[in-house]
C-alpha cells in the first residue's frame, strides 16, 4: 500500500493527475486505480476530477486476487455504523484465506466488495477482521472499518467486555443446569485438534459458562457464554468434559442417534459490546433453519 500526504504546493490539484506525478504512472492508469475503488482519500473513495487538499492522506491499495463467484454466500449485515460492521455469517464459509493462493471464495472477500475501505485495516489477509468464526460455524460478528475502530475492537476483545453467546447442542445429557469449565487451552501435539488442559498444565486460560435449556434422548441444547476467546474454545472445552458438539468432525461424533447433524451444532447468537462512544449495542441472530430442522427431528425420537 502505498501512502501519500498532500501539501500545501499540491493543494487544488486533480487526484487522477496528483497520482500519476507522485508514482510515474500514466493518467489513464491512476484513473483506472481510481475507477477500481483502490485509492482513498481519508479513508473515502473519490471520483478522478476530485480537487485535492492540502493535508489530505491518499492510500492506494493493492487488488486481490479476482475469485470466481459463488452465488449461494450473501453477505447479510444486521448493522453497519461509520465505525464497524455486524454481520451474520452463513455456514460453510472461511472468513479469510488460510494461505495464498487461495481460490475458494472467502467473507474477507464478500467484506472487501461490499465495503472496499476495509482493506486500509488491520492485517493485509484479513482485514477489518477483530475475530472469527469457524467454517461451519454461523452467527454474529463484528467487523472494524476504521483503524481506530481495529484498535478499539482488539482490545475489548482482549480484555473480555464483548458479550460473545452461542447456541450449541452437545452430546450426551449435560446433568447441571449451570456450570463453567475453566480448563486451559493450548494445541494439541497429536492432531490439529486443541487440547483442554488441567489448570497446572501448558496452555491459555479459557473460560466458558454454560447453560442447559433442552434436554433430548441422547444430547442437551445450552446456552453457552464466552469469557475468554481462544482457538475452538467451545468445541474443546466440551469435549473436554465429556460432552462433545454434536456434528463437530474434529472433535467427534459426528451423529446423535440415528440421525447425522447438517453441520457442527454451533451459533453465535448474541454479540454485544460497547461502541465508541462507550454507548452498550448488543445484537441477536435467530437460529438457522438447518439447525432449527435438526431440532424438530430430534424431538420426533
Amino acid at each position: 500500500m502505498q501512502t501519500f500526504t498532500v501539501t500545501k504546493e499540491d493543494s487544488g490539484m486533480r487526484l487522477d493527475i496528483f497520482l500519476a506525478s507522485m508514482t510515474e504512472q500514466t493518467r489513464s492508469r491512476t484513473q483506472k486505480l481510481i475507477k477500481e475503488e483502490l485509492v482513498f482519500v481519508n479513508d473515502k473513495i473519490k471520483s478522478p476530477h476530485y480537487k485535492i487538499k492540502e493535508g489530505d492522506i491518499i492510500q492506494i491499495v493493492e487488488k486481490r486476487i479476482e475469485l470466481i463467484p459463488q452465488e449461494e454466500f450473501e453477505l447479510n449485515v444486521v448493522f453497519q455504523n461509520k465505525d464497524f460492521i455486524v454481520i451474520d455469517k452463513p455456514s460453510g464459509i472461511i472468513v479469510h484465506p488460510p494461505h495464498q493462493p487461495f481460490d475458494k471464495i472467502t467473507l474477507v472477500d464478500l467484506l472487501v466488495k461490499k465495503f472496499p475501505e476495509i482493506m486500509q485495516v488491520g492485517e493485509k489477509e484479513r482485514p477489518g477482521i477483530v475475530h472469527r468464526l469457524d467454517k461451519d460455524v454461523s452467527g454474529l460478528m463484528v467487523v472494524a472499518r476504521n483503524k481506530d475502530a481495529f484498535e478499539y475492537l482488539k482490545k475489548e476483545f482482549k480484555t473480555g467486555n464483548i458479550k460473545k453467546i452461542y447456541t450449541g447442542l452437545v452430546m450426551g445429557k449435560v446433568k447441571k443446569q449451570t456450570g463453567e469449565i475453566a480448563l486451559r487451552i493450548g494445541r494439541s501435539a497429536r492432531s490439529k485438534r486443541m487440547a483442554a488442559r488441567p489448570e497446572s498444565q501448558e496452555g491459555k486460560e479459557a473460560l466458558t459458562y454454560f447453560r442447559v435449556t433442552k434436554k433430548f434422548t441422547n444430547s442437551t441444547l445450552l446456552e453457552i457464554e464466552l469469557k475468554t476467546g481462544r482457538t475452538h474454545q467451545i468445541r474443546a472445552h466440551f469435549h473436554a468434559i465429556g460432552h462433545p458438539l454434536a456434528g463437530d468432525p474434529l472433535y467427534k461424533p459426528k451423529r446423535v442417534g440415528k440421525i447425522v447433524p447438517p453441520r457442527i451444532f454451533l451459533h453465535s447468537a448474541t454479540l454485544g459490546f460497547n461502541n465508541m462512544d462507550q454507548d452498550w449495542v448488543e445484537f441477536d441472530s435467530p437460529l438457522p433453519d438447518d439447525l432449527q430442522d435438526y431440532l424438530k427431528e430430534l424431538k420426533k425420537l
